[in-house]
């Protein structure tokens, strides 16, 4: 285990050694880890001390690649990363070590001709990963919290809006699907913080636009049946939420999403009737100087 993991810095210019290294420590790790053992005696408690340490410095070497935006990088972690996703041990941990972050940007950069390098596969595989995660917000405030100021849920919509390949959407949907119905009772946060719930990430979804494209994406043939019941299930929540929602409650969650366009809100009779809104409740202007900062990278990008 030791050689493997001093082989992920192996200073040579092929990915295949550290690739491969990590490949296989991956699964020397998922043999060791609770969730992953299966014993007739159910009473036997399992001590995974020994993989704690090497499985932290598995997931820090992934973070350290993913803060490139190169496919090399990609080509390098993704076969790992999907390894690992399967354990939730490790989804906790890599979640924790900002994991969702880096995957929400690479997705991001690579959805509506971004940036990123990535191909369609690894979007694919990248896609699958936040999916996983998402599994991981029933049980943790932390994580929850974590997606939704990472704003993971624009860069799922930005992908199903984009629809690189067929089944980059059906799992971006599915990562959609999950946050939408996530709740609290089994991980509520803590009194002094604002709970994250499945209306959060609903409200995202609302402010980055999915409800336009849940609607026209429904009117089109799909071959998998997966896409059509995840579609179904957005459709039904997203307009559920959408009626109880305010006029102010809508804008505000474009402004939060960053993704401010011109519709039927930006009326007239809509700032004339929430001006006094605008000022925030401590007198801040919050909204006001996000909206502006939205404006001028609409502006810069256009």
């Amino acid at each position: 285990m030791y050689v493997l993991i001093c082989l992920l810095t192996y200073p040579h210019s092929t990915v295949t050694i550290p690739g491969g290294a990590a490949y296989c420590l991956a699964y020397i790790l998922m043999a060791g880890v609770p969730s992953q053992r299966f014993s007739t005696d159910r009473s036997h408690k399992i001590n995974h001390v020994s993989v704690e340490e090497p499985l932290q410095a598995l997931i820090s070497w992934i973070t350290s690649q993913l803060q490139s935006s190169s496919s090399s990088s990609l080509s390098l972690v993704t076969p790992t990363l999907t390894t690992i996703m399967g354990c939730p041990e490790a989804r906790s941990r890599f979640a924790n070590s900002g994991g969702i972050g880096y995957l929400a940007r690479h997705l991001r950069n690579g959805a509506k001709g971004g940036k990123s390098n990535a191909t369609v596969q690894q979007l694919y595989e990248l896609t699958f990963c936040i999916w996983a995660l998402t599994y991981e917000c029933n049980g943790s405030y932390t994580i929850r919290a974590t997606f939704a100021r990472d704003h993971a849920v624009h860069s799922l919509v930005d992908l199903v809006s984009s629809a690189p390949r067929e089944k980059v959407v059906r799992v971006a949907l599915s990562a959609l699907r999950t946050l939408a119905q996530c709740t609290v009772e089994t991980a509520p946060g803590p009194s002094a913080k604002k709970e994250v719930t499945g209306s959060t990430f609903l409200n995202e979804m609302i402010g980055c636009g999915l409800m336009k494209y849940i609607d026209q994406m429904r009117e089109r043939q799909w071959t998998d049946p997966d896409i059509v019941d995840d579609l179904d299930v957005l459709h039904k929540l997203i307009h559920e939420n959408f009626k109880e929602m305010s006029t102010w409650d809508v804008y505000l969650a474009e402004v939060q999403s960053g993704s401010l366009e011109w519709g039927f809100l930006h009326s007239e009779k809509f700032f004339k009737e929430n001006a006094t809104k605008f000022e925030g409740p401590d007198g801040d202007f919050f909204v006001v100087k996000v909206s502006l900062c939205c404006m001028y990278v609409s502006l810069a990008f256009s």
